[in-house]
C-alpha cells in the first residue's frame, strides 16, 4: 500500500489508492482530483506502509471513483462533474459497529452478514438508506445520555457521542441525495424507476397480486431486489401450506421499466405503508388467513368464481370460471399426481427459496429425462388437521389466497381463491324426495351408516380384503338408482365420486390407472364411489371378449381390496358375471314408477322448481299420473314447460303444456318404432 505522498498515477481502471485523513477517515482515490488531505503527514505516522488489512485507528475507509481522464467510461464518471463518486466505505470503530448492529437489526437473513463483509458498504448503501430514521433514533437516543448513572461514565458516554456524531456526519451526505429521492416518493405517491430499491426493505409489507387477487406478502431478507436494464424484480415471501406443512414460500414480482414517473399504488408491488387504505387491507388480509388457517387439511367446500386449472404439456396454467363443489386438500394432490411438493421454510427462519436469479424456477429436485417417468416423489403420512399449530398474526397477514383443490365434478386439479370457498348447504331434502317402492333408500342408508360408525373392519382371512361394502343398484333408467346414491352420500356429509363407466378408456392399462386414481381420492377422503353405467366391468365374461375379460378381471381385483364404499349402477342385471355376483355386499332392485311414485315425483319437482310456477289441480295431477314415464322424463318435463313459459302466460305452467309436451314425445317415440304408451327412456 502506497502512502499518498509516494502515490504514482494510476490508468482507469486500475485498483485506486488509500488516502487517509485526520479526521480518521481512510480513503481510496484514483489519480486526479481527489479530496483535499489536509494532514497526510498524520496519515503516514498513523498508518504503516504495506500495512495488512483493517487498521484499528482508523476510523471509516472508503473507496473513490472519479472520471476517467478520457470520460469514456460511464460507469466509473459521476454525471456532470469530476468529483470522487463514493463506491464503498469499511467501518472499523467498534462503537459505530455496535451502533450500526442495532440500527441494521433483523435487516439481514444471516445476522452474521455485517461480520462475514468486514463491515463494509458499497454503493448505493441500500441497508444503511433503508434503516436511515432507525440510525437517527439511536443517534437522538445517544446524544440523550448522561453520565449521572453507575454504570455509565463521562469517558464512555463522550466517546459514544462523538463515535454517533462523527458517523452521522459522515453518512449524511453519501446518503442525502437517496434519502431525499425516498422522501419525495413518500410526499407525491410517485417514483421513478432508479428509485424502486429505496421503498423495499428487508421485512417490508407489501401489496401484491396472486392470479388478480390481493395479497400481502412480505420482502424477503434473503435476497430481496434483483434488476437489469428493463425490470426490477422484488422477492417476496408469503405463508403457504402443501399437505403437511405450514411455512414461508418466496417468489419473484416483475416491475416492468417505465420511463418518468409512476404511481406507486399503480406498481405490480408496492409497500403497504404507501397503500390508500393500509389499515382495511390489514384487515381484509388478517380476516382471510384466519379462514386460511382453518382450511388446512382436508376441506369438502362450495365454490363460486374462477379457478386455475393445471394443465399438463401448457407452459400456462387456465382461468376457468366453475360452480360446484371442490375438495380443498393439496395432500391428495401431490399424493395421486406423484407431483414433488414445494418445500418450505419454517416461520421463524429462512431455509428455502428460490434460486440466484429471477429467472431460475423454483425446483425439488433435478430433471432427467431418462428417470423422470419413474421418479417417485416421497409423500409423508397426512398430518392429523385438528393438532396443526396455530398461526400469528403476522403470519396469518402472509397466507397465499389460493389453495389446491380437486373440481369433484370435472374432476381435475385447480387452486382456488379462498374468497370463493364458503361452506356447503347440505340438501336434507334430497333423501325425503327420493321415491322408491320397496324401502331400498332407507336400506342403503342403514348398509352404509353401519359401515361408518363400525369400528371393527370385517376381514376377509387375507389381510386387506374384503373390508370395502359394495352395493349394486339395477332396474331400468330414470327410477332412482344414481339418486339413491347421491341421496345417501349427501346425508352421510361425504364427497360422492361419481365416473360413468361409458366415457372411461376402453384400454385395460387406461381403464386401471384411472380406476386406481378414483380408488385412491375416495380412500383419502372417506368419500363414496358411484360407478355409473358398469356394465361394462359386471358382464359375463366369453372366449371371444379377451379385451372385455381383461376389463373384468382388473375391477373384481380392485373391487376385492377397495376399502370404501362403492354404488354400481346397471340396467342388465342378467348379464352380470357370476364371480362378481359373490362379491356384492348388497342388491338394490329397482323397477318402473306406478302412478303413486309418480304422483310423489311429480309433486317433488313441482316442489323444487316452485309450487306458483304450475296451475295444477288434483284432477291435473292424476291425468299426469297416467303417463307413463320415469323420473328423469319428470323433471326435463318441467323444465322445459318452464322454459317455454317464460315468454307467455307470466312464467306459469299449465297442465295443458305438459300434456302437449308429453304428447310430442309419445309421438316421438313412435317414430323411432317404440310403443308410445311404453317407458319412455330418457337416458
Amino acid at each position: 500500500m502506497s502512502s499518498p505522498s509516494t502515490r504514482s498515477a494510476t490508468p482507469c481502471g486500475s485498483e485506486p489508492d488509500e488516502v487517509v485523513h485526520d479526521s480518521g477517515v481512510q480513503v481510496f482515490e484514483d489519480e486526479g482530483s481527489r479530496p483535499p488531505s489536509p494532514s497526510s503527514e498524520t496519515c503516514e505516522d498513523t498508518i504503516p506502509e504495506n500495512a495488512a488489512g483493517p487498521v484499528e485507528s482508523v476510523v471509516v475507509q472508503k473507496l473513490y471513483e472519479i472520471g476517467c481522464c478520457c470520460g469514456t467510461c460511464p460507469t466509473r464518471r459521476h454525471p456532470g462533474s469530476d468529483t470522487h463518486v463514493t463506491n464503498s466505505f469499511t467501518i472499523n470503530c467498534p462503537i459505530m459497529r455496535d451502533i450500526l448492529a442495532k440500527a441494521l437489526e433483523n435487516y439481514y437473513q444471516d445476522p452474521d452478514t455485517l461480520t462475514a463483509e468486514n463491515w463494509t458498504f458499497t454503493s448505493s448503501f441500500q441497508p444503511l438508506v433503508h434503516r436511515w430514521q432507525k440510525l437517527n433514533e439511536i443517534h437522538q437516543s445517544i446524544q440523550a445520555l448522561v453520565s449521572d448513572s453507575d454504570d455509565v461514565d463521562d469517558v464512555e458516554v463522550a466517546a459514544r457521542k462523538k463515535a454517533s456524531n462523527d458517523l452521522i456526519a459522515f453518512l449524511t451526505p453519501l446518503l442525502e441525495p437517496s434519502i431525499t429521492a425516498l422522501d419525495e416518493t413518500i410526499a407525491t405517491g410517485r417514483i421513478r424507476h432508479k428509485n424502486l430499491w429505496q421503498i423495499f426493505p428487508a421485512g417490508e409489507l407489501v401489496v401484491t397480486r396472486f392470479f388478480g387477487v390481493e395479497t400481502l406478502c412480505r420482502v424477503s431478507r434473503k435476497h430481496s431486489l434483483s434488476s437489469d436494464s428493463s425490470n426490477m424484480w422484488v422477492m417476496c415471501e408469503y405463508v403457504d401450506w402443501n399437505g403437511w406443512t405450514t411455512g414461508m414460500k418466496e417468489t419473484w414480482v416483475t416491475i416492468k421499466y417505465f420511463k418518468g414517473r409512476q404511481k406507486v399504488s399503480g406498481l405490480s408491488v408496492y409497500p403497504l405503508s404507501m397503500a390508500a387504505d393500509p389499515e382495511g387491507i390489514k384487515a381484509r388480509m388478517l380476516a382471510r388467513g384466519k379462514r386460511w388457517e382453518g382450511l388446512r387439511g382436508y376441506r369438502y367446500q362450495q365454490y363460486k368464481g374462477y379457478k386455475i386449472a393445471f394443465k399438463v404439456g401448457e407452459e400456462e396454467d387456465v382461468q376457468l370460471t366453475m360452480s360446484g363443489r371442490v375438495v380443498i386438500d393439496p395432500y391428495a394432490y401431490y399424493h395421486s399426481e406423484n407431483k414433488p411438493a414445494p418445500e418450505l421454510a419454517g416461520l421463524d427462519t429462512d431455509e428455502q427459496g428460490p434460486g440466484d436469479s429471477p429467472a431460475e424456477e423454483e425446483s425439488s429436485g433435478t430433471k432427467d429425462e431418462m428417470t423422470a417417468t419413474i421418479v417417485k416423489h416421497e409423500i409423508p403420512e397426512r398430518v392429523d388437521d385438528s393438532n396443526l399449530p396455530e398461526l400469528s398474526d403476522e403470519h396469518r397477514l402472509l397466507t397465499n389466497p389460493w389453495l389446491i383443490g380437486f373440481d369433484i365434478k370435472a374432476k381435475d386439479w385447480a387452486r382456488y381463491c379462498i374468497d370463493n370457498l364458503q361452506d356447503i348447504a347440505w340438501n336434507d331434502s334430497a333423501f325425503d324426495n327420493l321415491v322408491s317402492k320397496g324401502g331400498e333408500k332407507q336400506l342403503a342408508w342403514e348398509f352404509v351408516a353401519s359401515k361408518k360408525e363400525s369400528t371393527q373392519e370385517c376381514d376377509d382371512f387375507v389381510a386387506e380384503k374384503g373390508r370395502g361394502i359394495t352395493i349394486l343398484m339395477f332396474g331400468p333408467p330414470g327410477v332412482g338408482k344414481t339418486f339413491t346414491a347421491e341421496a345417501v352420500a349427501e346425508r352421510a356429509r361425504v364427497p360422492l365420486y361419481l365416473i360413468s363407466a361409458g366415457v372411461l378408456s376402453t384400454t385395460p392399462s387406461e381403464v386401471e390407472a384411472a380406476l386406481d386414481h378414483a380408488l385412491n381420492l375416495c380412500r383419502l377422503w372417506n368419500a363414496m364411489l358411484l360407478l355409473d353405467e358398469a356394465d361394462v366391468f359386471l358382464g359375463a365374461r366369453s372366449d371371444e371378449g379377451l379385451i372385455r375379460n381383461e376389463l373384468v378381471s382388473i375391477f373384481l381385483t380392485k373391487l376385492e381390496y377397495y376399502q370404501g364404499i362403492l354404488f354400481l349402477t346397471t340396467n342388465r342385471f342378467s348379464a352380470i358375471d357370476h364371480a362378481f355376483q359373490s362379491r356384492v355386499d348388497l342388491f338394490l332392485p329397482y323397477y318402473d314408477l306406478d302412478s303413486t311414485q309418480r304422483r310423489q315425483v311429480w309433486l317433488n319437482f313441482f316442489k323444487h322448481f316452485g309450487t306458483e310456477k304450475f296451475v295444477v289441480g288434483e284432477s291435473d295431477l292424476d291425468r299426469l299420473c297416467e303417463l307413463n314415464l320415469n323420473g328423469r322424463e319428470i323433471k326435463n318435463m318441467c323444465k322445459t314447460a318452464l322454459l317455454l313459459s317464460r315468454r307467455d302466460n307470466n312464467g306459469v305452467v299449465k297442465v295443458d303444456r305438459l300434456l302437449m309436451l308429453a304428447q310430442k314425445r309419445t309421438t316421438a317415440l313412435q317414430l323411432l318404432g317404440q310403443k308410445g304408451d311404453a317407458n319412455m327412456v330418457g337416458r
